[in-house]
């Protein structure tokens, strides 16, 4: 820490207690004031909106009350009991009349239009859905209408024009367009760019913007959802019992319900942030006489302290240069008066100095004396030290090194080495703890080989990392033993093809990972082999085996596939090849005509023709699960054995339903 720092650090002390009483008096007083504006002008705004949702109430009420008394007219039950379109003048008349419906219909109870003011007679009710018509819709797009938004208010028509047979439904289609009377209901501001809104059943909104135009705002769906559960608690037979206020995004509002219509809401809101215009620049001059007095103690604080440090300037500037200049251990203290607490401090550190330095000279001794190579990362000097050892056996550039950047042991790695390497240092940083994990690198010899690495983060008292410390040691010989044992145990001694368990492992995880793409399963029976055994011998048998591993083995080498044997003269082909699998039976023949072509005998004394039976099974068409497809394709494979042999066949349900075939060569 410098001067300047401690000079800061102690009039900081020094102030907080005359500064913090002065913050807590503006946060207290900008908060009254800003809160008492909005609280007024809150009030303002459910006034205002509940005044102009008179409006609205009667509108929604003529709405309904029109509805409601063209479905219990003579004409229009009718018209509804006798499926014509007589009432069709009637409904002409009223939407003439009235410029905001859309249209007049009279529909049947499955929604068939009987009769319209705007010659809709025949079709069917664009948004009519299973459970009939709602009583008023939410807001829809009317393609019949031009693509206008609007929502219906629906009526039941019964036949005797009581509450009982019913035959259809009176439907009035009113717009909700900038020139219609909802649009005049709700138009105009307040509160300095307050406006009303409107929202339905569907959450989609009207006037979100003060634009009149109809919105979807997802963002907005919880908040709206909330003031319908609000509104509902409270009676909806009178606007001015339901209110509620709070926040809509952006916005403040009052909401309230739209007698009769229970599924809809009205709502006056505000841009929220223009609730405390007026009391902005009051709080700002406020705010700004706190901050020069502040700055003021400050000045005074820092004048007076001044006088106290600079005793300690030297001390700073010594300690400073024994962290930043190179060899700057070697640096002490001069210690001008032992007596002093100033002076012991200097000597206490002087003795830390020379206990760090001979902790760091056992350190390297160690390091050069061990088989294991270490490497160490000091982050507060950013400066990576590696033993010699270490650099004996790999070209690393210590001066340009850091943990991670590319330039160190991830330089040596193949690149997935190199990204896990990465992932695990970053988790060490994170974790703080430590963790070992194995790599391939590239030493000087240019061979690759094994490394074991162990690493440990050292932190301080505060949790902050210190240095990184990590030991490499050469673990290629028992690593290549591991592998070279893990991969014999993979694999049939005799084909050098995936065994059983291997090859059923390995298809689980294809299909576990294939996606949107197909998978063909070819299971292969060479026909009387033991008829070769007994004839040729034993080792001619082997060599027939190896023959058809070698022919089988090419069709999916480097195409993503697998082949494997199951024993005997069984022996299975895994295809992931997406053209292949198209063309999969011309590959199934092309292996049975290779086969035949004939194998000449080690000696050269005779050629076999090797004769197979194929079944085939498709993922997903027949199965998404392992044992189902080697199962189908072995019965696939059985259905050949048994009408004639040396040939294919795509595995159908039919083949598991035959029974299965008993070779009589066995």
């Amino acid at each position: 820490m410098n001067n300047a720092k401690l000079k800061v650090v102690l009039t900081t002390i020094l102030l907080v207690f005359a500064i913090v009483p002065a913050l807590i008096v503006g946060v207290v007083g900008t908060l009254s004031i800003s809160g008492y504006e909005s609280y007024i002008k809150t009030d303002t705004l459910s006034a205002v909106a509940k005044s102009k949702s008179v409006a609205l109430d009667q509108l929604f009420s003529y709405y309904t009350g029109m509805v409601g008394t063209l479905s219990k007219s003579e004409v229009l039950i009718d018209a509804a009991t006798n499926s014509n379109d007589s009432a069709a003048s009637v409904l002409k008349s009223v939407v003439d009349s009235d410029k905001d419906f859309l249209d007049m219909l009279i529909v049947d109870v499955d929604g068939d239009i009987l009769a319209s003011a705007k010659g809709s007679t025949g079709l069917k009710f664009e948004h009519f859905s299973d459970d009939g018509l709602a009583t008023v819709s939410g807001i829809l797009t009317w393609e019949k209408y031009g693509s206008a938004n609007a929502f219906y208010i629906a009526k039941d028509i019964y036949q005797d024009g009581a509450g009982s047979n019913k035959c259809g439904y009176a439907v009035g289609i009113i717009s909700v367009a900038s020139d219609s009377a909802v649009a005049n209901a709700i138009t105009g501001s307040f509160l300095d760019g307050g406006h009303m809104i409107l929202f339905d059943s569907n959450n989609k909104i009207i006037n979100l913007n003060g634009d009149m135009a109809v919105t979807s705002e997802a963002s907005y769906v919880a908040e709206l959802d909330n003031m319908r559960s609000k509104t509902n608690v409270v009676s909806n037979t009178s606007a001015n019992q339901t209110l509620c206020t709070g926040t809509l995004g952006k916005y403040t509002y009052s909401c309230g319900i739209i007698p009769n219509i229970s599924t809809w809401r009205w709502a006056g809101v505000v841009e929220t942030g223009t609730l405390g215009s007026y009391s902005f620049m009051a709080i700002l001059i406020g705010w700004g006489v706190i901050l020069v007095a502040c700055a003021l103690a400050a000045l005074c604080a820092w004048l007076i302290i001044s006088k106290f440090t600079g005793n300690m300037k030297e001390m700073l500037r010594t300690m400073d240069a024994i962290s930043e200049e190179e060899n700057g251990y070697a640096i002490r203290f001069d210690i001008k008066n032992r007596k002093s607490e100033l002076g012991r401090i200097m000597e206490s550190f002087n003795d830390m100095l020379d206990e760090v330095i001979m902790s760091e000279e056992r350190h390297r001794t160690i390091a050069e004396l061990s088989d294991n190579m270490l490497f160490e990362w000091d982050f507060h000097k950013e400066s990576m030290y590696v033993s010699p050892n270490t650099l004996a056996k790999f070209e690393i550039d210590t001066e340009n090194s850091t943990l991670s950047n590319g330039k160190f042991i991830d330089a040596l790695m193949p690149s997935e080495d190199a990204e896990k390497y990465k992932r695990d240092i970053n988790q060490l940083l994170r974790d703080k703890n430590g963790y070992s994990a194995e790599y391939q690198l590239k030493a000087k010899s240019g061979t690759v080989i094994w490394v074991s690495l162990r690493a440990v983060c050292i932190t301080d008292r505060l949790g902050e990392p210190l240095r990184v410390i990590g030991v490499l040691t050469d673990i290629d010989n028992e690593k290549k033993l591991e592998l070279q044992l893990s991969e014999r145990a993979s694999f049939d001694f005799l084909s050098q093809l995936y065994n059983r368990n291997t090859f059923t492992r390995t298809l689980t995880s294809e299909l576990e990972r294939r996606g949107g793409n197909k998978i063909a399963l070819l299971f292969i029976d060479v026909d009387d082999f033991k008829f070769i055994n007994d004839r040729y011998g034993h080792t001619i048998g082997d060599e027939v085996i190896k023959y058809v591993a070698d022919t089988i083995r090419v069709k999916v080498d480097d195409k993503g596939g697998f082949a494997g044997r199951f024993g005997g003269d069984e022996f299975v082909l895994c295809f992931t090849d997406q053209e292949d699998i198209e063309n999969i039976e011309n590959i199934s023949m092309d292996i049975i005509n290779e086969l035949y072509a004939g194998y000449t005998t080690s000696d050269g004394e005779m050629t076999i023709n090797v004769k197979a039976s194929i079944g085939i099974a498709l993922c997903p068409e027949h199965s998404e699960d392992c044992n189902e497809l080697l199962a189908f394709s072995d019965t696939a494979m059985y259905f050949v054995k048994k009408n004639g042999k040396t040939n294919y066949h795509m595995y159908c349900p039919e083949d598991t339903e035959s029974g299965e075939y008993i070779d009589p060569e066995f």
